[in-house]
């Protein structure tokens, strides 16, 4: 036995191990999610809601132990948490503005129906609240600004708004390496969770999390949200969504919707109608396609029902073309699709298509050349 393998065996998992089990703050569409000891990753572009959701995460942490919910985000234990947010991208006064108008809203927010009863004496938690404006300081400052934080606060969840900024350089490989590496130590010293927020790639082919230290930060977190922004028609409110695009163990197998109402709260909504646009940025035409000429084997009815007279069997027709096939281009899928149901408009497929990724039947990948390729999701 020498020295290096009796440390090794410290770190030996077995069967009869004493470990604890895994504890989740959150679950999010009745999935848990965002555990204690762990990393997650929340991403998008630029102003697509990483701030709302951030928010929405925050107030239902610390929220009082009757109002444990914000709209699909529960909280899971009856007592309230506690909560850093360390935010390095934004002036302070902009950190103080989500704060008062966002976050605080939140927190004291009734269910509608229960607006009578609010007392106007009800206070915001400041003692659960830890958030933090480090942007002035200096980036080899700010990872010990962090770590002294967690120390002496001891919060539950804590949220690093942007950890890109903890490091120089983005695809510094080492460097980053070693920061994830030390968020990890951090969250399970201190039995938290460490959420992460990041820029996704500009790319529209690649919307992995931005340079090395998103590669990093893939490899090792439990799981990655991700957020998008749905603009409609000029008078139809922007539609978020919150999509888990990577998890090590519970799935959520469809994304969380919702829209910001006129008091600046969130509110469940429907997935958005999607509508391409044209070069000019006008709403362009998906074409239209007569049912007669369609391959009717494909197509549910509802003689009954004016409104929604038909749709289209997306998991059928998409089963049909895929076979046994695990994977197919987009092109060959596209043709394949609009031979075996007879649309004859390119537009008029595109909105199909679209229509069964939204409905989790297909979604675009890339294969290992780079390629893009379509799979079909299982049932």
């Amino acid at each position: 036995m020498t020295p290096l393998l009796l440390r090794l065996d410290e770190h030996r998992i077995t069967t009869d191990s004493n470990l604890d089990d895994e504890d989740f703050l959150f679950t999010m569409k009745g999935m848990p999610c965002f555990p204690r000891k762990d990393l997650t990753a929340i991403t998008g572009q630029a102003k697509t809601g990483k701030t709302v959701l951030i928010s929405m995460l925050l107030s239902c942490g610390a929220m009082a132990d009757n109002e444990q919910s914000i709209i699909d985000i529960k909280r899971n234990s009856k007592e309230p948490l506690r909560v850093m947010w360390v935010d390095t991208e934004q002036s302070p006064r902009s950190t103080q503005n989500i704060l008062n108008k966002r976050i605080k809203k939140m927190v004291l927010s009734k269910p509608s129906d229960d607006t009578e009863n609010q007392s106007e004496e009800e206070v915001f938690p400041e003692d659960l609240f830890y958030v933090f404006n480090i942007r002035k300081a200096e980036i080899d400052e700010r990872i010990e600004l962090l770590a002294e934080g967690i120390d002496s606060y001891h919060p539950d969840l804590v949220v690093v708004d942007n950890v890109r900024d903890l490091t120089r350089d983005i695809n510094d490989g080492p460097a980053a390496q070693k920061l994830i590496e030390r968020l990890m130590d951090m969250a399970t010293t201190y039995d938290c969770n460490i959420t992460c927020v990041i820029h996704q790639n500009r790319n529209a082919e690649n919307r992995g999390l931005r340079g090395w230290l998103g590669t990093e930060l893939m490899n090792k977190v439990f799981e990655v949200f991700a957020c998008q922004k749905t603009r409609q028609k000029e008078d139809v409110k922007p539609t978020f969504s919150v999509e888990q695009s990577l998890t090590r163990k519970y799935d959520i197998d469809s994304p969380m919707y919702y829209q910001m109402n006129d008091k600046g709260l969130p509110v469940t909504c429907e997935a958005p109608a999607v509508q391409p646009r044209n070069a000019n940025g006008q709403f362009a035409s998906y074409g239209k396609a007569d049912t007669d000429t369609l391959n009717d084997a494909y197509i549910i009815r509802y003689p009954d029902n004016p409104s929604q007279p038909w749709e289209w069997d997306l998991r059928k027709l998409f089963s049909a073309v895929f076979g046994s096939r695990a994977s197919i281009s987009y092109n060959d899928l596209r043709e394949a699709v609009m031979k075996e149901a007879h649309i004859q408009q390119k537009k008029y497929y595109e909105k199909v298509f679209s229509l069964a990724e939204d409905a989790r039947v297909v979604y675009k990948d890339k294969d290992r050349c780079g390629r893009i390729v379509v799979q079909l999701i299982p049932a």
